[in-house]
């Protein structure tokens, strides 16, 4: 355990190191002086109307959480990551806020957790404006809660499951403003959602996004790897459920490969790597909103951290399946043609295999990386990279045992983590190993290097 942590300790004092630059950007009034300037409602939209359309004005607490969310997002976007060791970003993000000791308590709860979700140095600092603090922050607490959803076979699978259980749940989407196509997949899945279960189910829509505006410059040229939108999407779940009256957000009920999320190889360590489900990511965010937002017994919780995708489909019954072509999982399906999936991001290959293990063959996929000549691929080629990367990971945890235990742990020491169980999430990777080679099995092109 003593070289573990000692790689861990490594591997941070590097991503700490290997920013150069510092990005100042201003949220709020006056920015003279900054890189960047984000004004609430001028060229950043911060989610504060569809909020106040859905509920009622926020109070000054909630603006401020609405605005230090978007700031973030906003700050995300603008920052395009480099080449090598500039992928790392250091960014100086100075907020205005009423509520400013509320902030100044939970800063580095909040920076750890955009450290831990975007591997970027994050530094918040909070000015203080004119308005009337809230001085009481008041929640009930009602059965039921409020689920992320993407729109994604998780997140479905989630809604499935409480919906059968008769549970109350909120679904909350969020989307950038512009992007029919995942728009368009969270509304038909939501709405097979209430045809298959023949009731009404409240879903939510908060769109958060930049753009230039009244002489307010924002890029056109944005950073695609969003890895803190998972922090504005718990933070508008968080005021949602407060304002659901209810104590208790699902997060975005994601299966644990894609949690836990360990790197496929070394070149994908740190921040070339998503984390938006990392446990100890959730339990900072979980930690700074209780202390932030006056709620001790408030919860944030996956239910799928031990499972595989395959077992997520599981969930679903096969009545419903005849829907799953509504749902996206592929980043880049805004993109495609005919807004297919790609079929060869990391998303697309994990999709497709946790389908075909249950005989659900769907024909989305713009490029067959199951069943393409690999060998007329050059070696750069993300169509090649991914889905060879993808086999070597797998082939590591094909057979997991105490003699090899050990190594495993040596390999991946983002393991150690206090608040993963090594030995549950060692048995998921077992069987996300066992269920890809049945899948893979059955394609000649990919057996061979199998």
């Amino acid at each position: 355990m003593g070289e573990i942590r000692r790689r861990i300790n490594i591997k941070i004092k590097i991503l700490l190191v290997m920013a150069t630059n510092t990005y100042r950007i201003k949220v709020g009034e006056d920015g003279k002086g900054f890189d960047f300037h984000l004004v609430p409602g001028k060229n950043l939209y911060t989610g504060f109307k569809p909020f106040e359309k859905e509920f009622s004005t926020p109070n000054s607490l909630e603006e401020d959480v609405l605005n230090l969310a978007a700031g973030v997002y906003g700050a995300d976007l603008i920052i395009k990551r480099q080449e090598r060791e500039q992928n790392i970003r250091s960014i100086e993000l100075t907020i205005d806020v009423v509520n400013l000791h509320a902030f100044e308590r939970v800063k580095k709860n909040i920076e750890n957790a955009l450290f831990i979700v975007s591997r970027d140095n994050w530094t918040l600092k909070f000015i203080q404006k004119a308005g009337a603090a809230v001085s009481t922050f008041d929640w009930t607490d009602k059965a039921g809660s409020v689920l992320l959803f993407s729109g994604g076979l998780d997140s479905l699978s989630a809604a499935i499951k409480f919906l059968s259980e008769n549970k109350d749940v909120v679904l909350l989407s969020h989307n950038s403003k512009g992007n029919a196509v995942v728009d368009e997949s969270q509304r038909n899945v939501h709405q097979s959602l209430e045809d298959f279960f023949e009731r009404s189910v409240r879903h939510i829509h908060i769109t958060v996004y930049g753009r230039k505006s009244e002489g307010l410059t924002f890029t056109e040229d944005r950073e695609n790897s969003q890895r803190t939108r998972s922090f504005l999407f718990l933070t508008l779940a968080t005021l949602v459920t407060r304002r659901c009256g209810f104590n208790k957000v699902l997060f975005m009920a994601e299966n644990g490969q894609f949690a836990i999320h360990l790197p496929l190889n070394q070149s994908r360590v740190g921040p070339f790597s998503t984390h938006t489900a990392d446990p100890h990511f959730v339990e900072e965010v979980k930690g700074a909103f209780r202390q932030l937002l006056s709620n001790p017994k408030f919860e944030i919780e996956n239910p799928f951290l031990y499972m595989t995708k395959a077992e997520v489909v599981e969930i679903i019954p096969k009545s419903f399946r005849g829907n799953l072509k509504y749902s996206a999982s592929c980043w880049m399906i805004s993109r495609t043609p005919e807004h297919k999936h790609c079929g060869y991001c990391v998303p697309c290959i994990s999709r497709r295999i946790a389908l075909e293990y249950h005989g659900i063959n769907i024909r989305e996929y713009d490029y067959d990386v199951f069943g393409a000549d690999l060998n007329a691929l050059l070696s750069d080629d993300d169509r090649k990279r991914n889905i060879t990367d993808y086999l070597e990971f797998i082939s590591k945890f094909k057979k997991v045992t105490a003699a090899n235990k050990d190594q495993i742990l040596m390999e991946f020491p983002e393991l150690y983590n206090p608040h993963i169980n090594v030995d549950s999430a060692l048995e998921l990777y077992g069987r996300v190993s066992q269920q890809s080679y049945k899948v893979l099995d059955g394609y000649p092109t990919i057996k061979k290097i199998l």
